[in-house]
């Protein structure tokens, strides 16, 4: 009889201990009601028939989430997203008795789901992935606000984002139109470039011509000059006598 009662004691003992790990702050509630107290890593003694004790998480926490806002022109698309959190040792009992315990469920998400309908209704559908970095910050900065530093929120990366079909066609018709419209331009460009090469050698030409030509002009002795720059050496064979008669020279 005595051993049995000292296996009972040592089980009620046992089932009567937690331990709250480190990264985390322990919390008892004992016929209900909240002790008060905030327990650190270590083991907590409590009774088993009328206490509980739960575990908070102060260590950044990332969890995954995903929202379907509707953009300025009412198309619906799907944002896949991020959170960065962690919990404020300070703010524990608080989140504890008036979030259910879970602050991401009760609290965060739901700012983070609001902030996203608002932000993403200012922006249309067919720009709205060109603005991701815009859209992350403005709900970042509305979800810091509303959560009034119950919970730090660290960060809200958009990981994915999924448009409807039929706005992807459109958008990958009017890049597509874009592109040819770069093309053409290019080619445009390349021609009037080339145009002002041709205009430009033609014009310095024509200009050293025309200097040339008044040199010449100006300086009768540089039209011999010239003559016996281009002459071979090689003197002519025949000449022309005084009254029109070739003669062959030997």
């Amino acid at each position: 009889m005595r051993n049995e009662l000292l296996v009972l004691v040592s089980v009620l003992l046992l089932s009567g201990c937690a331990v709250v790990e480190p990264g985390a702050r322990g919390i008892k509630k004992s016929l209900g009601r909240v002790d008060g107290h905030l327990y650190q890593p270590g083991m907590v003694v409590y009774n088993p028939l009328t206490d509980a004790v739960t575990h908070m998480n102060i260590q950044q926490q990332t969890l995954e989430g995903e929202c379907r806002p509707l953009t300025a022109d009412q198309q619906q698309i799907v944002i896949k997203y991020r959170v960065q959190f962690r919990c404020p040792e300070a703010q524990l009992m608080n989140l504890y008795q008036n979030y259910s315990g879970d602050p991401y469920t009760s609290l965060v998400d739901p700012q983070i789901q609001e902030a996203f309908r608002q932000v993403v209704a200012n922006h249309k559908a067919d720009i709205v992935t060109k603005e991701l970095t815009v859209i992350k910050n403005q709900v970042l900065a509305s979800v810091r606000e509303n959560v009034k530093g119950l919970v730090d929120v660290v960060d809200i990366p958009i990981t994915h984002i999924d448009l409807p079909q039929v706005l992807q066609d459109a958008i990958s018709q009017k890049q597509v139109m874009e592109q040819q419209s770069l093309q053409k331009q290019y080619e445009l460009d390349k021609a009037n470039k080339e145009a002002q090469i041709t205009v430009a050698n033609a014009t310095a030409q024509a200009k050293a011509i025309q200097m040339q030509s008044d040199a010449l002009q100006k300086s009768p002795s540089l039209i011999e000059y010239e003559k016996v720059k281009k002459w071979n050496g090689v003197l002519p064979q025949t000449v022309l006598g005084a009254t029109g008669t070739l003669f062959q020279m030997k």
